[in-house]
Order: C-alpha cells, then structure tokens, then sequence
C-alpha cells in the first residue's frame, strides 16, 4: 500500500472515531453528563455540563482539521493530546476499581475500562504513524 493511501486510511479512521463519538455525546448530551457527573471527582459535577459540549466539540474540530491540508499535522497532535487525556481519566477510573459507566456512547460505551485504554493506545498509534508517515512523505 503506498504512503499516502495509508496516511489516507489513518486519517480516516480518527475522522470516523471523532465523528462518531462527538455527534453520539452530542445526541445523548444528558446521558453524557449525567456519567460524567458519577466520577469519583468532586469538580467533575460542576464542570460536566461544560465538558458535555466542550469534549464534542473539540473531538469534531479534529475531525474537520483533518480533513484539511492546512491542519491536518495540528490535528493528528491534539488528537494525541486529547486521546492522552482520556488516558489518564480511564487509568485513574481503572486504579478507583469503581465499576461506572463509560461516557462514549454508542457501541464503544460497551466497552470495558481496559478495553477503552487498549482502543485509546491504538488509535494514539495511528496518529503517530501518521505524523511519521507525513514528515517523511514531505522530505522524501
């Protein structure tokens, strides 16, 4: 497969994840903050609703700046970024041994925590790949 199919490909599967995940948080916006607000986090209840638009929309930002030339590399960064972040928050439900749902929605929210961590690692692969395979498309 060439270079550019792949990046192709990998771009498209985060687009598709974002897509999927920012419009569904979108539609379900009460069930989405209504499990954010069961985090064993104190903060977390006064700042869900915020995040129930905040997480969407930054997740379809993404996918619209990878679909642009012009973003594409910020967009593949702060998709690591963000993919990070919910790292860190399924580690930290993971450590809790709380058994809460997830926030996702769709099928993905059907997922366990481990899963989730796994699902997140792989899709921070694809976006380092891609970024790799960008800068050395663009030197070579």
């Amino acid at each position: 497969m060439k270079k550019d199919n792949l990046i192709a490909l990998c771009i498209a599967l985060i687009v598709l994840l974002f897509t999927y995940t920012g419009v569904g948080k979108l539609l379900d916006y009460d069930q989405f903050v209504f499990q954010m607000r069961l985090a064993p986090l104190p903060l977390m209840i006064t700042i869900a609703p915020v995040l129930g638009i905040a997480v969407p929309a930054v997740e379809l930002l993404i996918a619209a700046g990878l679909l642009t030339g012009r973003y594409r590399t910020r967009a593949l960064y702060t998709t690591i970024i963000l993919l990070s972040s919910f790292e860190i928050y399924i580690a930290g439900m993971l450590l809790t041994g709380r058994h809460l749902p997830c926030t996702c929605g769709g099928i993905i929210s059907k997922m366990g925590w481990g899963q989730h961590l796994l699902f997140n690692l792989l899709f921070i692969g694809i976006a380092i790949a891609a970024i790799i395979m960008i800068k050395n498309f663009s030197r070579g």
